[in-house]
């Protein structure tokens, strides 16, 4: 079985009214069960939110793959 560690960092959200953006880098590391990683890759997050009656509900989320080794 395949498993993966993810490393979310250098998070901005920027929010204007009832609306907001947010962007992440993530990196991932890809490994089976008791051995060392054999795939890692850099990923650019970013999604847009909007405030509705409920609470914030999220309206677009968009994965980019930058590098993988």
């Amino acid at each position: 079985m395949e498993i993966a560690d993810l490393f979310t960092t250098d998070v901005v959200v920027n929010v204007d009214g009832d609306q907001a953006a947010a962007s992440a880098n993530s990196v991932v590391r890809f490994f089976r069960d008791g051995e060392a990683p054999h795939r890692t890759s850099g990923l650019r997050l970013a999604c847009a939110a909007t405030r509705t009656p409920d609470g914030w509900r999220l309206s677009e989320a968009r994965t980019t793959l930058l590098w993988m080794r």
